[in-house]
């Protein structure tokens, strides 16, 4: 039985070796599981958003985790589109995958 992090580990890896410039993946869950997606994979790899989350922090959580241990960035749409304040979000975001920002710092954009 394939686990979720075999999949996409092995998705990733499949799209490398079938040409893909760059790999759009879902967040493993953890910056252990997801650094291990990140190592296989000899493309750039960015995580989806996923489903939309009721708490920014959340979505600031596993944007981080997964810069942190290699993502290349990100692709999400409906955790900004959804949000109250779509623009805002996307400066935090971008604040993140650009700037190092902290969670702190992206909840600081987002409210300021």
């Amino acid at each position: 039985m394939w686990t979720r992090l075999a999949v996409v580990r092995h998705a990733a890896r499949i799209a490398a070796e079938l040409g893909a410039d760059i790999m759009k993946v879902n967040y493993t869950g953890s910056p252990k599981t997801f650094t291990s997606v990140v190592a296989g994979c000899p493309i750039p790899v960015v995580i989806a958003g996923g489903e939309k989350l009721t708490d920014e922090r959340q979505v600031f959580r596993m944007i981080r985790e997964a810069l942190d241990v290699g993502a290349a960035g990100v692709a999400v749409g409906r955790n900004v589109f959804g949000h109250d304040s779509p623009v805002a979000m996307m400066r935090a975001i971008c604040a993140l995958v650009h700037e190092n920002a902290s969670i702190q710092d992206a909840v600081r954009r987002l409210h300021g």
